[in-house]
């Protein structure tokens, strides 16, 4: 990817963003940490238990919503040992279950999205897999992630499937790799490999972060492919396409120049 076409997706951001947008390229293109003001707004939208509350359900700490925004903080260059971010991770902590598994609460059945529904299968291992990965990126409490990675194995299939939705499956795969849960890992990384020309510009960016991010080398096979194939969607302007039903193209673009640095394709 040459410097025009990195100047071109960071015009398109820009131009478009929102300050919090910005801040994020800023920090993935030059390493340069959020200012005061965009940090002191994220830190005022967390919830006194350490939570973040979702669009859809505004009283209510959500597992799902924390996650995200943890991924916003890494994206801003805030440190893994702020107060901010600590709190999250307690919050996560104290809601794991016995069985090393996360869900939603109950009494938001009827709010939360599919994704997230608290009872449904497929949910479960996902939020589980979200809250494992977070958990294990910040190394506060190592029982949890282990917990979780040993929760989700007990689901994968011989073929590297999961009862889940396809980002369950990179998250999961992230998580036993950080783990060193490597045959695990390494159905996982295989069944991701069969799926990636079916995956959208923001998930195999959101793939290949957390993949890479997990401890996964960025010579991998699929790791490469992905990439590639990421390249190959970048719109002739420069940035990449929103998501099939989303307005989030800039979100993508960032995802998407993030994911290529970290795999080595721009400085």
């Amino acid at each position: 990817m040459s410097e025009i076409d990195i100047q071109a997706a960071a015009g398109f951001v820009q131009r478009h963003a929102t300050p919090i947008e910005r801040a994020r390229l800023r920090y993935v293109l030059d390493q340069q940490p959020a200012p005061e003001d965009i940090r002191e707004q994220l830190e005022r939208s967390q919830r006194g238990d350490g939570g973040w509350a979702a669009s859809w359900s505004p009283d209510y700490s959500s597992l799902d919503a924390t996650c995200y925004q943890l991924s916003q903080a890494d994206q801003l260059g805030i440190d893994r040992r702020s107060l901010m971010v600590v709190d999250a991770i307690r919050f996560l902590a104290e809601r794991q279950q016995m069985d090393g598994s996360w869900e939603e609460e109950p009494s938001e059945v009827d709010a939360a999205p599919l994704w997230a529904t608290p009872g449904d299968v497929a949910a479960g291992l996902y939020v589980t897999a979200n809250c494992g990965f977070w958990v294990a990126r910040s190394a506060l409490v190592p029982s949890a992630a282990h917990d979780a990675a040993l929760y989700l194995s007990f689901h994968l299939s011989r073929f590297g499937a999961l009862p889940s939705f396809p980002h369950t499956h990179w998250l999961a795969t992230a998580l036993w790799q950080h783990q060193g849960m490597r045959d695990e890992a390494g159905k996982g990384l295989a069944y991701l490999g069969d799926r990636i020309p079916q995956l959208s510009a923001g998930n195999l960016a959101w793939m290949i972060i957390a993949l890479l991010q997990g401890g996964v080398a960025a010579g991998h096979e699929t790791v490469i492919e992905a990439l590639d194939q990421l390249v190959n969607l970048r719109d002739r302007a420069g940035h990449w396409p929103p998501d099939e039903d989303a307005n989030n193209a800039v979100h993508v673009t960032i995802e998407a120049l993030l994911a290529l640095r970290l795999g080595g394709r721009i400085g």
